[in-house]
């Protein structure tokens, strides 16, 4: 029986051009439950400098470990440490194998090695990308990073990226590399100018010949004392009614970083039923959106 081709693999851009809409929520609390939900090969890559999902998963001695050995996005995007913060590696080469340069973060017991969650954790040391002027300086770069999220297409069924609020150079590079666009808005009229100006400049972008989908969920809904004004602006755009997801995410303590926790909102003993069945929601349109 002829081999049957793979399907093709989502890559998912986590953005918002405002800050502080819950990026690192959706990005390791909803995709963890998304991965438990379809049990697929599914990979998280922290490309914010700030790198807040690397953080909010792996313990800081761990994180230790892991930069010492080379294993976070830098070296992805380059083949070793430049001798500037304000120049790059010249001709870095191909980049690492994702095993190279990722840490798993849970499997099933019971199903084949490879079905895991994995990630690529963040470095601070790739700001220095937003300091650089010339842009024909970081086009090896870019193309290093393309490269590498194009070879994890055929290792993994979803990749998703945790981008910075930003116009930076790491949002153009992950934008070239998505597929589809995972836009969390709070109900503010901020949060809202933030999906605008993010739509305006992806449609403005002349490289991307095939824009991403664009995904919406609203985060960050109280569940008491709501005022559904922005909420219903949203879902009555013509433009971004339709592609905003019919369950939103509640504010919940459980989903807010603490300092004696380290690991995934829905992993929490005796807590996690305050948020899962709200996430199972988001999951089960977000798993449909992406043709999962």
């Amino acid at each position: 029986m002829a081999k049957q081709p793979k399907a093709s693999c989502p890559v998912v851009a986590v953005l918002n051009m405002k800050g502080g809409v819950g990026k690192t929520t959706i990005s390791a609390h909803v995709f963890r439950h998304l991965y438990s939900h379809i049990r697929k090969r599914v990979l998280l890559v922290d490309f914010d400098p700030q790198f807040n999902l690397t953080q909010t998963v792996i313990s800081q001695a761990n994180y230790e470990k892991l930069k010492a050995e080379s294993r976070t996005i830098f070296s992805v995007m380059e083949s070793a440490p430049a001798s500037s913060i304000f120049t790059v590696t010249k001709n870095p080469g191909p980049p690492p194998s994702l095993s190279e340069v990722s840490v798993k973060l849970r499997h099933f017991s019971n199903t084949s090695p490879e079905i895991n969650l994995l990630l690529v954790p963040g470095d601070f040391d790739i700001v220095k990308y937003s300091m650089i002027a010339d842009g024909s300086v970081l086009s090896p770069v870019k193309d290093r990073f393309l490269k590498f999220i194009a070879n994890c297409k055929q290792e993994r069924d979803l990749i998703c990226i945790d981008c910075n609020p930003s116009s930076s150079f790491m949002t153009l590079c992950a934008l070239e590399a998505a597929t589809h666009i995972l836009v969390p808005v709070r109900p503010d009229r901020y949060s809202m100018l933030g999906l605008k100006i993010l739509n305006n400049f992806v449609q403005g972008l002349p490289q991307l010949i095939k824009k991403p989908e664009l995904i919406v969920v609203l985060n960050g809904v109280k569940t008491s004392g709501y005022d559904a004004s922005v909420e219903n602006a949203l879902r009555s755009d013509p433009d971004f009614g339709p592609q905003t997801l019919a369950n939103s995410l509640y504010i919940s303590k459980v989903l807010e970083a603490s300092v004696g926790y380290t690991g995934f909102a829905t992993d929490k003993r005796g807590q996690a039923w305050r948020v899962t069945p709200r996430i199972s929601l988001i999951v089960n349109e977000l798993q449909q959106a992406l043709g999962l």
